[in-house]
């Protein structure tokens, strides 16, 4: 008899672990049947404008100073004198202040980094934060790419401190007052020439066909087919997909 109760009750988890793997599977249509998708349409118009675009690298690093020697070399001076006198020159008069930053940096735009490039500096002191400019001077490159830039400040003053710690952005590319549009307003036709929608005077829009220049995360730089001022439009669809208590499970943007 025990074993016969020991099958019945077996029997019977069985069969209520089915029924409530059906109720689940019934209750995930009904709500996936709740759902429903929104798609709306939109029509943006966007004016080519004058904009400044410019690529970086950053890093930071602590100030070093360095002394640059502009004395003239003098060798195998026999008068004492005379070498006492140069001696005394180099201290007062011949001897520059030169402030350097080592940089440590790791990024996709490495190989772009260059000598002479411009460098923004900012240094926090106290509550105060003070502007500098400088120049890349040289560049260690190693195969990891990573890399050790060396810049030098060409704008020191007396607030500048050794062991202060810098900020750096160092200008890799860069374009001013040049025609520029939002990225999202540059399409690709099948071939992948770049073009934009232009709009005409009766309100219509016409695909022209341009060519860029360099661009950031916001602007890309038009160096043919635009003139600031021209209008541009871009369809924007919207897919929301709302569950049956009206809720927003999700939206999905397609340009």
């Amino acid at each position: 008899m025990k074993d016969k109760s020991w099958i019945i009750i077996l029997i019977m988890g069985i069969a209520l672990a089915i029924s409530l793997g059906y109720s689940i599977v019934v209750s995930q249509k009904t709500k996936n049947i709740g759902e429903s998708t929104v798609t709306t349409t939109s029509i943006i118009e966007m004016k080519a404008s004058t904009v400044t675009i410019k690529n970086t690298l950053t890093g930071t690093g602590n100030i070093e100073y360095k002394e640059k020697d502009n004395s003239t070399n003098i060798e195998n001076q026999e008068n004492s004198d005379v070498q006492e006198n140069i001696n005394e020159t180099e201290n007062n008069e011949n001897v520059e202040k030169t402030y350097q930053i080592t940089l440590s940096i790791e990024d996709k735009n490495l190989e772009k980094a260059k000598e002479n490039q411009d460098v923004e500096i900012s240094i926090k002191k106290d509550e105060e934060t003070l502007n500098y400019v400088g120049k890349v001077t040289k560049i260690n490159k190693d195969i990891n790419n990573k890399s050790t830039l060396n810049v030098e400040i060409t704008n020191p003053d007396e607030r500048l401190e050794e062991n202060m710690q810098a900020n750096c952005t160092v200008i890799i590319e860069k374009a001013e007052n040049v025609v520029g549009l939002p990225v999202e307003a540059v399409q690709k036709d099948e071939e992948g020439k770049e073009y934009v929608d232009v709009v005409q005077d009766d309100g219509t829009a016409k695909q022209v066909y341009i060519k860029t220049g360099i661009s950031d995360d916001y602007y890309v730089e038009i160096t043919y087919g635009l003139n600031v001022g021209d209008s541009v439009q871009i369809v924007k669809s919207t897919t929301t997909v709302v569950n049956k208590n009206n809720e927003n499970k999700n939206v999905v943007s397609e340009t």
